[in-house]
């Protein structure tokens, strides 16, 4: 529901913890019930330990039965609030409709616009060649998230026709239909020379409509749409002669140039004392003329002193949590109806992305799997969890909520969230309670329950939070990025889903002790620490799904991680992988691995692992020959089907003596191959000549 009020919001606030409590509570009776202590002991020992387990089951079912009662009557109660109240009645988007906060920038004056050099005369010839300025006739519309189509294109036959709203031609129109309004428009538009503006369309359906009342001919007509999303500026261009422009930020002296025109009307020009405080803000803006303009503007009515601009540049800097002046909520706004434009798991991946900091480059891979451990990610018909996932990361950049920061091979692998997007995001997610901050200038909520924790560098309010004695217990997630000083007990963390560190100097192996305790764990990250050794107790985390160890201190995995039977992604840098490894038969990624130092009977757990696709093995020179690799890959005669990328570096300047055998048409999925070659022959050539399909 959008623009919810109090009422409703509240409403929304006790489903939703509702809907946590009830998943807390089977996820905590899973971890006292299913969660069997590892091996056995024979005996009367053994059967007075069988005796009490089953005596200790007896009470948690009995718990589980009294938080059953005590569930159903929350939900009973707030089911009543919803009919006594008639929550489904109000919509407060029927009773009152606010004005686009776009709609000033449409009577901005020529010479006010910024990034373009010249008088209007040549500001206009920029855009259309000076041959197609004289148009019979033109029109500019708006299509809106949830269009009424009959009244745009009442709208569009107006300006066409050029008349009055309050005509009676007008007027007449009230009782067309859609058909009848499209026939009228082409029958007008047929042989006649138009410029048409179609503004904010937000989905594909919307413009099929729309275009089928602009008729195609040969008078050098014009048509320009406007959307916030890539796909949809696609479709728009179907024909040879269409062209999507993608608006970019502006540069750091427009950007200069449009903010103090804005705010110093007539000087256009910044007192020195205040330029360090301009400076900040602009970096703040990242060239977003929304941002600037609105903050400009704000700027202009406040006195020009040093404690007001500061006030402004606090305020936008760390806008969550506090009073906004009107000309950031049009920000918001904005933002909002981009926002309520995503589906649910969308929503919630996005919301995700508050646990973040400012201008932090997000992997697409490591996110993705941080969403499917969450459960984010919704179960697709013919497609994995990771190929859902992706195309939600894919999504989020079409729809400009992610800017792309790097690709490889043409494919999206990394991005970042503007921050004027992260400030928004951070606001509904305290909203809804769904992410707590806890860095140098904010603490946690002062919600009973955190859901999710997120610490950043240096926390000076630890102690505090300790102190507080908030409630753990409810944690799913857990990001720590930076200086670690204080971070909650693991063994007080039981329905722990994601554990995230991050550039953790002060991370002790101490700090993992009790890892084993976190039985629903199914993210382990543990990124550019000093961590050497992973504890014994890995073997417990039986739901784990992805192990990243990437830049950390770790090389040599202990021998218990092969009873991890649902880990799916497993990274890190020359990891060496014990002796039978191949009993992880769920892994789908395993990178990079130590192929010199791993298991005797590398290729034959090799073998096993059918789920694989992205395979990266690192062999050092110091410990190979030919016969020793050869040795080493023999048994992996027949690599699984679904594999997509291999790589195999560090062996002889990284060459191999000869191309490898097993690659063959067989493997329909494989798109990378890095490796190098010392000979080849007309065989193997033969195998590479599927160019489009493959990178070599």
């Amino acid at each position: 529901m959008e623009n919810p009020d109090v009422q409703v919001s509240a409403w929304m606030n006790d489903v939703r913890e509702a809907a946590y409590n009830i998943e807390d509570c089977i996820d905590l009776f899973m971890h006292h019930v299913d969660h069997e202590p590892p091996g056995s002991v024979a005996g009367i020992k053994g059967l007075v330990r069988k005796s009490m387990r089953k005596l200790k089951k007896l009470t948690y079912r009995h718990k589980l039965a009294n938080q059953i009662r005590q569930l159903k009557a929350l939900v009973n109660g707030t089911y009543e609030r919803h009919l006594k109240y008639k929550i489904d009645d109000c919509n407060p988007g029927v009773m009152h409709t606010e004005i686009d906060p776009r709609l000033p920038a449409l009577y901005v004056e020529a010479e006010k616009l910024v990034a373009v050099e010249g008088p209007s005369e040549e500001l206009i010839s920029r855009f259309i060649d000076q041959e197609m300025i004289r148009f019979s006739c033109s029109a500019f519309v708006s299509v809106s998230r949830k269009p009424i189509m009959v009244n745009i294109l009442k709208d569009l036959l107006a300006e066409i026709e050029n008349n009055d709203r309050k005509s009676d031609k007008y007027l007449a129109t009230r009782s067309c239909s859609e058909r009848h309004l499209i026939e009228r428009l082409r029958a007008h538009l047929e042989n006649r020379r138009y410029l048409v503006v179609v503004d904010d369309i937000w989905s594909k359906s919307a413009w099929e409509q729309i275009q089928c009342a602009l008729p195609k001919n040969f008078h050098g007509s014009r048509i320009i749409t406007t959307t916030r999303i890539n796909k949809v500026a696609e479709f728009c261009c179907t024909s040879n002669e269409g062209f999507v422009y993608p608006m970019k930020p502006l540069s750091n002296n427009d950007s200069k140039i449009l903010f103090l025109k804005r705010t110093f009307v007539v000087a256009a020009e910044c007192p020195s004392q205040l330029e360090g405080i301009m400076d900040d803000i602009l970096h703040k803006c990242d060239g977003l003329p929304l941002a600037i303009v609105n903050i400009a503007s704000l700027l202009a009515s406040k006195p020009v002193s040093r404690e007001e601009w500061e006030r402004v540049r606090d305020s936008v800097c760390s806008a969550h949590g506090k009073e906004k002046d009107k000309e950031l909520e049009v920000i918001d706004k904005i933002l909002s109806l981009s926002y309520c434009d995503l589906t649910q798991p969308l929503k919630t991946c996005l919301l995700y992305l508050s646990m973040f900091p400012e201008d932090y480059i997000i992997g697409k891979y490591s996110l993705v799997w941080r969403w499917i451990a969450e459960g984010f990610v919704v179960p697709k018909h013919g497609y994995t969890l990771e190929e859902v996932g992706e195309s939600y990361f894919n999504e989020l950049i079409n729809r400009n909520m992610i800017q792309q920061e790097f690709k490889f091979y043409g494919e999206a692998i990394s991005g970042r969230v503007h921050d004027i997007v992260l400030d928004f995001i951070v606001t509904r997610s305290n909203e809804e309670n769904f992410v707590s901050l806890l860095d140098a200038q904010n603490i946690p909520s002062q919600c009973d329950k955190i859901r999710r924790l997120y610490i950043h560098k240096k926390n000076e309010h630890a102690a505090e939070v300790s102190q507080q004695n908030k409630n753990m217990s409810h944690l799913r997630s857990l990001h720590v990025f930076g200086r670690i000083t204080w971070m909650p007990p693991l063994l007080d963390l039981q329905i722990l889903r994601v554990l995230y560190l991050e550039d953790c100097n002060g991370l002790k192996e101490d700090h993992l002790k009790n890892i084993g305790s976190l039985i629903h764990l199914r993210y382990l990250g543990l990124r550019n620490t000093n961590v050497k050794n992973l504890p014994i107790q890995i073997r417990k985390l039986e739901y784990l799904q992805t192990l990243d160890l990437r830049g950390s201190g770790i090389t040599e995995l202990p021998e218990s991680i092969v009873h991890l039977k649902r880990l799916r992604h497993l990274v890190g840098q020359r990891l060496r992988l014990p002796d039978g490894f191949g009993n992880m038969e769920a892994l789908q990624e395993l990178w990079e691995i130590n192929g010199s130092k791993s298991s005797i009977n590398f290729g034959k757990d090799l073998q096993n692992l059918i789920q694989l696709r992205v395979l990266g093995i690192h062999f050092e020179h110091t410990y190979c020959d030919d016969g020793q690799i050869s040795t080493a890959l023999y048994p992996w005669r027949s690599p699984p089907r679904l594999l997509q990328k291999f790589v195999l570096q560090g062996y002889r300047d990284d060459n191999l003596p000869l191309f490898p055998k097993w690659i063959s048409p067989l493997l329909s999925e494989l798109t990378y191959l890095d490796f190098g070659v010392d000979q080849m022959n007309g065989r193997d050539l033969h195998m590479l000549e599927d160019e489009g399909r493959r990178t070599w």
